[in-house]
């Protein structure tokens, strides 16, 4: 099954590892994309989006860093 995978982070090093092991493992439509606050221009997070198979093994390794499925809770 394809599924579509869309988290924030403000950890940009875990953001890279997880952009290039999507790639790796297949995944399409990879983005990242930073953000900033619109008035100060401060960095204020990184979206990581992608699809693929529900097995692949770097959907499981976003449960174990600093991912959040919502910019609330980084």
């Amino acid at each position: 099954m394809i599924v579509s995978v869309d988290v924030y982070t403000k950890d940009v090093d875990a953001a890279l590892v997880i952009y290039k092991k999507a790639i790796e493992e297949g995944a399409t439509s990879v983005n990242l994309v930073s953000s900033e606050d619109y008035e100060t221009k401060e960095f204020e997070h990184m979206n990581l989006m992608f699809e693929g198979d529900h097995s692949l093994g770097v959907i499981a390794l976003l449960d174990d860093g600093p991912f959040c499925k919502d910019t609330d809770d980084l």
